[in-house]
């Protein structure tokens, strides 16, 4: 029974690398990385948008975790040189209960210094907004800031924090040596929470 399970579950992981691959239009996973990126910062909203809402039908709409928990683990966590390794979403709304105990309401500004795909930031953002009426829920009044050491894990992180309309800044950064790489805002022009959020490269905008 266990030996069965274990096939299933592989072929449900080859059969989301594909779809996945497919959506982003790519022949191989090593491309996904700089693929995604070129969405996720494209002036080319039209095309943003198409696979933001494919990727999102592909997991059902579901916001709630991280889509590319399993493909990211799979294809490009680098476990040996930078120890990469990925937040079970229970462990993410056990750390959020920890955060927000005793919290009042008003602005809030969430940090990760070392953020990953997002598991942990949008665990927080799920479970926050769902505190609030949709029609209630402002982008701008829970802002996300974070970094990142990967340069194959960026992009992901950037495009989880997009499609769910977060805004914030992400850096590409080593937090242990405080060197930044490159620097992102995200915003979210209508202040929607049913809208992406843009992702600008910060030596872009200046």
């Amino acid at each position: 029974m266990q030996s069965q399970t274990m096939k299933k579950s592989s072929v449900n992981t080859k059969s989301i690398l594909s779809e996945v691959n497919r959506i982003l239009g790519i022949t191989d996973s090593y491309q996904a990385p700089d693929r995604m990126l070129q969405v996720v910062t494209s002036q080319n909203r039209q095309e943003r948008d198409h696979i933001y809402q494919q990727l999102a039908d592909l997991n059902e709409c579901d916001y709630s975790t991280d889509w590319f928990f399993e493909y990211f683990q799979e294809e490009h966590a680098d476990r040996h040189q930078n120890k990469q390794d990925f937040t079970p979403p229970c462990i993410a709304s056990i750390v959020h209960d920890v955060l927000h105990a005793g919290e009042t309401e008003g602005q809030q500004i969430t940090y990760d210094p070392a953020a990953g795909t997002g598991q942990l930031l949008i665990r927080n953002w799920w479970l926050e907004r769902r505190k609030y009426m949709p029609w209630e829920y402002r982008p701008i009044d829970h802002l996300v800031v974070c970094s990142e050491l990967s340069i194959k894990t960026v992009p992901f992180l950037l495009f989880n924090l997009s499609v769910r309309g977060i805004c914030g800044m992400v850096f590409h950064m080593n937090t242990m040596t405080e060197e930044v790489f490159e620097s992102y805002v995200l915003t979210n022009p209508t202040n929607d929470p049913l809208k992406y959020s843009d992702v600008n490269l910060l030596s872009k905008m200046q």
